[in-house]
């Protein structure tokens, strides 16, 4: 039975022995609970999940589909004609040479400019005047007959075509093809009209502004021949363009060279002025560096200040002889601050021959630039009156050019579009399809349906299966034990047998052992798992001690039928022995039980003294298993306290009651304290509402497995035979 169990209790649990499992006493990361680990994508996972739920969707398509057909048959059938229109862009006479329409691209660009024509207001309007719709029933609500055609037309592009396609919607098959071949012959009558009215105003345009532009071209005419009578001044700037060009661009460049030395003059006499006879190591001009006497001084003053510091190292401050050196090296620096002096009245001197030589050359510029200016000025004018004369006489020969074109095209053919396929009485109803709206139904409900469940499924955040139990908190689930039933108590049987095994393959090492029964909130069930588990063990043969650590609610003295006037809390205080508080257990000789005893004003203290402690001490000479009943950790401190004593604490959840993070808060409480938890136990699991049990337990009853299954099958087979006798 073991080997078959849906949970997997038979994993090998070196995984929770690791240095880097969770809860072998060592604090886990942050990680771990901090945040919920995302959890790896099961295909099959969701599919048994919706398999589950497939009542919810049944239901979502069914009423989709019921409103989808309500709404398919009860509409009005509305029916739609088509037609398809061509544009064509007829010969034009340009350039006396014949045109032959424009490019793709312009066409196609034209297509879609007509494309809005055709939904306009005015070609509508006359349309309803046409087929005389004011008084029609079809149009009384509305009120308005443009607006409704507007509304019941459709004109679309044909791809990569100049092509369009126009769809008419009414409730008439017959009305509807005549109201769209007459909406076409209207446009095409509109468009007739409009290339008439364009030529002609095009044409009275251009005649009408022939003779104002004959006239401005000879007034541009008149002014150019003026202005070239004048040959003096014109021949004149024309001769000297260039020489003044030239005159400019080389005082140009001869004005930028005495500037600039003009301008490091500057800078040499503004560095010289700051300089004195001990910033000069630090001066970089060539004008001082270079010259004679300030480097004779200068060796003459790093001579003296040497002498100078070796003196200081004999004699003090005041002594002659460092008076006298003291002396001589000022007067060096006189003297060299004289001869700075020197060489900035030097190139002061010079400052002012480059300035007027600057002065010079600027006053000269100024006055070729002047020229040149009256030059370009005189140049300008000259090209002004040419250009207006060019422009007035190319303009006018075009306006003439286009007046006769313009004569010529208004005889051609003004219609470029042609009807392909005129549109005939549909056949059938547009609109609605009963067909398409119930497929679309399907999908949406389903679509819904499925969104629906996995949204539940999303804000579900309670354990359900072992895989969430790994998935989301980290730890193995060792046994999910179903809701107890008439049908399960034998199953349940066999799955607290599957978790001693697990248990027992989980201790670390052999000899007694302390196990805490804990829970992460109250109604989980602990107590109960606690006790069934306490009987598994017993029953396979080993000696167990229930400890009823539950001093908040105790409940081990209601199961066992017993007052409650002494227990743990007796033995804890001193006041009795473990044999003294012992109760028995029918049919398991193997089994004892000790009661909370009188509630204590502090429970946790009782977990904390060294009674306590030399209580398990002595249980474990006298028991293999000691299993210990503690309050649900997130509600008090006592389950933390008992769990450092513990060798293992087993963690039960309820099945989909408790919130994931409840768990995770109570797990890394346990951790914290040091406790090593081998896996949780997943009680009260609902096997018809969960396929993934549902499927092993059958499995279980169908085939068999275990002398408990198979009496229930005999009494089953006795039940149904008995009942078909009657």
């Amino acid at each position: 039975m073991t080997e078959n169990m849906p949970v997997r209790p038979q994993r090998p649990t070196e995984r929770w022995m690791a240095p880097q499992a969770p809860w072998d006493g060592v604090p886990p990361d942050a990680a771990w609970f901090g945040e919920e680990a995302e959890p790896e994508i099961n295909i099959m996972e969701y599919v048994d999940l919706l398999w589950r739920q497939k009542w919810i969707i049944a239901a979502v398509v069914l009423v989709c589909i019921l409103a989808g057909g309500a709404w398919a048959f009860t509409r009005t059938k509305m029916y739609r004609a088509t037609t398809r229109i061509a544009f064509e862009q007829a010969p034009q006479i340009i350039k006396s040479q014949v045109y032959g329409g424009p490019s793709w691209w312009e066409l196609q660009q034209y297509v879609k400019d007509q494309t809005q024509v055709l939904q306009t207001r005015r070609l509508a309007e006359r349309v309803a005047e046409k087929l005389g719709l004011r008084g029609n029933p079809e149009f009384a609500q509305g009120g308005d007959p443009a607006a409704m055609l507007l509304g019941s037309l459709k004109v679309e592009n044909v791809k990569d075509t100049n092509i369009l396609e126009l769809s008419l919607v009414g409730t008439d098959p017959d009305k509807v093809a005549e109201w769209l071949n007459v909406y076409v012959q209207e446009y095409i009558a509109i468009n007739i009209e409009d290339n008439l009215n364009r030529t002609r105003k095009v044409y009275e345009v251009i005649s009408e502004k022939l003779n104002p532009l004959r006239k401005q071209l000879e007034q541009s005419e008149q002014r150019l021949i003026s202005f070239k009578e004048n040959e003096e001044s014109f021949l004149v700037g024309d001769q000297d363009k260039n020489v003044i060009t030239e005159q400019v661009n080389t005082l140009t460049t001869e004005y930028a060279k005495a500037k600039a030395e003009r301008i490091m003059l500057e800078t040499k006499i503004a560095a010289l002025r700051g300089l004195d006879a001990s910033s000069l190591s630090q001066a970089t001009l060539p004008d001082v560096l270079n010259d004679p006497t300030i480097q004779q001084l200068k060796q003459q003053l790093d001579g003296l200040e040497v002498d100078l510091a070796d003196k200081l190292r004999t004699y003090k401050s005041g002594h002659p002889v460092i008076k006298e050196l003291r002396s001589k090296i000022k007067s060096v620096k006189e003297r060299i601050q004289k001869q700075i002096r020197t060489i900035v009245q030097g190139l002061q001197t010079d400052y002012r021959i480059k300035k007027g030589r600057e002065t010079s050359l600027y006053k000269a510029l100024q006055q070729l630039r002047d020229q040149s200016i009256n030059l370009s000025k005189q140049n300008l004018e000259y090209e002004k009156i040419q250009h207006e004369y060019e422009q007035n006489k190319a303009f006018y020969e075009q306006m003439l050019r286009r007046s006769k074109e313009t004569d010529i095209s208004s005889s051609a053919a003004l219609n470029n579009v042609r009807v392909i396929d005129p549109a005939e009485p549909p056949k059938g109803p547009y609109r609605p399809n009963p067909q398409r709206t119930l497929a679309l139904s399907l999908m949406l409900g389903l679509f819904l349906g499925v969104g629906l469940v996995l949204g539940l499924d999303y804000i579900d955040q309670t354990i359900r299966t072992p895989e969430d139990a790994e998935r989301y908190l980290g730890i193995e689930a060792l046994a999910a034990v179903p809701k107890f039933t008439d049908e399960t108590t034998h199953v349940a049987r066999e799955v607290f047998q599957s978790l001693r095994t697990a248990v027992m393959m989980a201790a670390r090492e052999e000899g007694p052992q302390v196990l805490m029964v804990t829970s992460a909130a109250p109604e989980e069930g602990k107590t109960t798992t606690a006790f069934n588990l306490a009987k598994a063990l017993a029953a396979g043969g080993s000696k167990v001690l229930v400890i009823d650590a539950d001093l908040r609610k105790p409940r081990f003295h209601k199961m066992l039928g017993s007052k409650n006037v002494r227990g743990l809390t007796s033995v804890v205080l001193g006041e009795r022995q473990i044999p003294e508080v012992i109760h028995t257990v029918a049919d398991l000789p193997n089994l004892d039980v000790i009661t909370s005893g009188p509630l204590p004003p502090n429970p946790p203290e009782v977990f904390g003294k060294a009674s306590f402690k030399r209580m398990l001490d002595d249980a474990r000479g006298q028991y293999d298993w000691v299993v210990i009943d503690t309050p649900p950790v997130t509600s008090v401190t006592d389950p933390v306290i008992c769990s450092r004593l513990a060798d293992m604490v087993l963690l039960v959840v309820r099945y989909g009651t408790v919130k994931r993070n409840v768990i995770s808060n109570a797990l890394r409480q346990l951790a914290r304290a040091g406790a090593r938890v081998p896996g949780l136990v997943l009680n009260s699991v609902d096997m018809e509402r969960g396929t993934y049990y549902y499927n092993y337990y059958y499995t279980y009853f169908h085939y068999g497995y275990g002398e408990e299954a198979e009496g229930a099958q005999r009494k089953k087979k006795r039940r149904r035979k008995k009942k078909a006798e009657a």
